[in-house]
Protein backbone atom coordinates (compact mmCIF):
# COMPACT_ATOMS: atom_id res chain seq x y z
CA UNK A 1 0.00 0.00 0.00
CA UNK A 2 1.24 3.62 -0.58
CA UNK A 3 2.92 5.75 1.65
CA UNK A 4 0.27 8.50 1.01
CA UNK A 5 -2.86 6.01 1.42
CA UNK A 6 -1.15 5.05 4.88
CA UNK A 7 -0.93 8.47 5.97
CA UNK A 8 -4.61 9.84 4.73
CA UNK A 9 -5.86 6.62 6.93
CA UNK A 10 -4.34 7.01 10.18
CA UNK A 11 -5.76 10.72 9.63
CA UNK A 12 -9.20 9.73 8.52
CA UNK A 13 -8.98 7.75 11.94
CA UNK A 14 -8.09 10.15 14.65
CA UNK A 15 -10.28 12.09 12.57
CA UNK A 16 -12.92 10.34 13.21
CA UNK A 17 -12.08 8.92 16.84
CA UNK A 18 -11.57 12.53 18.04
CA UNK A 19 -15.25 13.36 18.35
CA UNK A 20 -16.10 10.14 19.52
CA UNK A 21 -16.17 9.14 23.19
CA UNK A 22 -13.34 6.67 22.57
CA UNK A 23 -9.54 6.57 22.56
CA UNK A 24 -8.27 8.40 19.06
CA UNK A 25 -4.96 7.34 20.38
CA UNK A 26 -5.60 4.09 20.92
CA UNK A 27 -7.10 3.48 17.54
CA UNK A 28 -4.39 5.32 16.33
CA UNK A 29 -1.92 2.64 17.32
CA UNK A 30 -4.01 -0.46 16.32
CA UNK A 31 -4.12 1.23 13.02
CA UNK A 32 0.00 1.46 13.04
CA UNK A 33 0.18 -1.96 14.32
CA UNK A 34 -1.89 -2.99 10.71
CA UNK A 35 -0.64 -0.11 8.95
CA UNK A 36 2.77 0.43 9.39
CA UNK A 37 4.44 2.02 12.82
CA UNK A 38 5.21 5.93 12.43
CA UNK A 39 7.16 7.52 14.32
CA UNK A 40 6.94 9.94 17.29
CA UNK A 41 6.75 13.08 15.86
CA UNK A 42 3.81 11.57 13.21
CA UNK A 43 1.89 10.81 16.39
CA UNK A 44 2.52 14.26 17.69
CA UNK A 45 1.33 16.32 14.58
CA UNK A 46 -1.50 14.54 13.39
CA UNK A 47 -3.00 14.32 16.86
CA UNK A 48 -2.20 18.21 17.40
CA UNK A 49 -4.00 19.06 14.01
CA UNK A 50 -6.75 17.03 15.35
CA UNK A 51 -6.85 19.16 18.57
CA UNK A 52 -6.77 22.47 16.78
CA UNK A 53 -9.33 21.16 14.31
CA UNK A 54 -11.98 20.55 17.34
CA UNK A 55 -10.62 23.94 18.90
CA UNK A 56 -11.40 25.97 15.89
CA UNK A 57 -14.83 24.19 15.12
CA UNK A 58 -15.81 25.00 18.89
CA UNK A 59 -14.21 28.19 19.22
CA UNK A 60 -17.59 30.51 19.76
CA UNK A 61 -18.21 27.99 22.31
CA UNK A 62 -15.37 28.30 24.08
CA UNK A 63 -14.92 31.97 23.98
CA UNK A 64 -18.15 32.16 25.59
CA UNK A 65 -17.08 29.59 28.64
CA UNK A 66 -13.71 31.52 28.53
CA UNK A 67 -15.52 35.05 29.07
CA UNK A 68 -18.25 33.44 30.94
CA UNK A 69 -16.00 32.49 33.97
CA UNK A 70 -14.18 35.72 33.84
CA UNK A 71 -17.69 37.71 34.23
CA UNK A 72 -18.75 34.98 36.93
CA UNK A 73 -15.68 36.05 39.23
CA UNK A 74 -16.89 39.98 39.24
Amino acid sequence: MPELIRVILLGLIEGITEFLPISSTGHLLVAEHWLGARSDTFNVVIQAGAILAVTLIYRQRLWQLATGLRDANN
